[in-house]
């Protein structure tokens, strides 16, 4: 067997473990949605941790050099429960939700599945009481 031959048969097994890999990853995601579809809306009582706005630029630095940048974002907010588990979760949320949230609010956040529903807090409430 040449050389040629050999890179051919590697390029295809390359491509094919691509191909597999990317097949794999869209069910799992499907899977996913259509778990988060069927499951329950669920309550749970949280501290909001933290909150990020995270570039997510997909271009290349080349392209960002011909074309500007251009830069897209997602919202990420850390909550943590109130239960004896204190577990933090990390969640990526809309904008509109985003700009609502505040670092040290406590409130309802609302899940189905692993989705961000809403979150509720009671603060403004709180704050109106104190004056």
């Amino acid at each position: 067997m040449n050389v040629m031959n050999k890179a051919a048969i590697l390029g295809i097994a390359v491509l094919i473990i691509i191909i597999a890999s990317a097949t794999y990853r869209f069910f799992e995601q499907r899977k996913q949605r259509i778990s988060d579809d069927n499951a329950p809306v669920k309550l749970y009582m949280v501290d909001v941790i933290d909150k990020r706005e995270v570039a997510a630029n997909e271009r290349r630095s080349r392209e960002n050099d011909v074309n500007g940048p251009e830069t897209t974002h997602y919202y990420q907010v850390t909550f943590r429960l109130t239960t004896d588990l204190r577990k933090d979760l990390v969640l990526k949320i809309d904008k509109s939700s985003y700009h609502d949230i505040e670092p040290k609010m406590k409130g309802r956040l609302f899940m189905q599945g692993s989705r961000f529903v809403k979150f509720e807090t009671d603060m403004p409430n709180d704050e109106s009481n104190k004056k």
